[in-house]
């Protein structure tokens, strides 16, 4: 198999494995799209390529994913995800991939979905069982560690700051490196957890949410531990 015949393989799937997507506003020339991931708690995630033809006769891909929810939502909580979300993005930039969420209609039925620019992932930076390998990657890539250095001291602020939240790290594919040595954050779908949550509901303790918190904080303290080793020489 040839490197594009490779990537085309990887990118779009092979032609009948690929379901059509049955979302009424994107465009039917997109639909076609490769299943890539189901473990998420909020959405399964598709992936396509889109081919663009110029009148000079160049071509250019745009690889995407659709992030399919796994529950119905509504016109605001379409609203409060998308506003996490650009917060996010406001505060880590190119840290977070572009995406747009947008209500359509999802297999006959009114729902949100998001279409996001794809990343290739490369490496996951947050996982504590890669410590060796992510320490060196950032002594060797002062981008990605600037990037990291970025990612932390936000997440401190925001747990540190009015309205205390979390981000979320307990998905462990949320924060990664992709095949251009910088790092990604890939969540879309309730990114903060939130304290003051734990006690809300009928004054019972949201025990799920504690311990999505608990591993969050966990490996936010990783991650700094990390940033501050690749910080040292290797001979140290």
């Amino acid at each position: 198999m040839t490197d594009k015949a490779a990537l085309d393989h990887t990118t779009e799937g092979r032609e009948d494995d690929r379901p059509a997507l049955d979302i009424a506003c994107i465009n039917p020339k997109c639909r076609r799209a490769a299943l890539v991931s189901t473990s998420g708690n909020h959405c399964q995630v598709w992936r396509g390529t889109r081919k663009r033809r110029f009148r000079s006769g160049a071509e250019s891909y745009t690889e995407f994913v659709v992030k399919y929810p796994l529950d119905r939502y509504s016109n605001a909580d379409a609203r409060i995800l998308a506003n996490q979300y650009f917060q996010l993005r406001d505060a880590l930039g190119d840290i977070v991939p572009e995406a747009v969420f947008a209500m359509s209609c999802i297999n006959g039925e009114p729902n949100l979905f998001v279409l996001a620019r794809a990343v290739n992932v490369w490496f996951n930076i947050a996982n504590p069982l890669n410590r060796e390998e992510a320490v060196g990657l950032l002594r060797d890539h002062p981008i990605a560690r600037a990037q990291l250095g970025v990612f932390v001291r936000q997440a401190r602020r925001w747990r540190q700051g009015p309205n205390p939240r979390v981000i979320d790290l307990y998905g462990l594919d949320n924060l990664v490196m992709d095949n251009q040595r910088q790092i990604r954050f890939v969540d879309s779908f309730y990114v903060f957890f939130f304290e003051d949550m734990l006690h809300m509901l009928g004054g019972e303790h949201d025990y799920e949410l504690e311990e999505k918190i608990t591993v969050s904080l966990r490996r936010l303290s990783y991650l700094e531990e990390i940033l501050a080793l690749s910080a040292t020489s290797g001979s140290d």
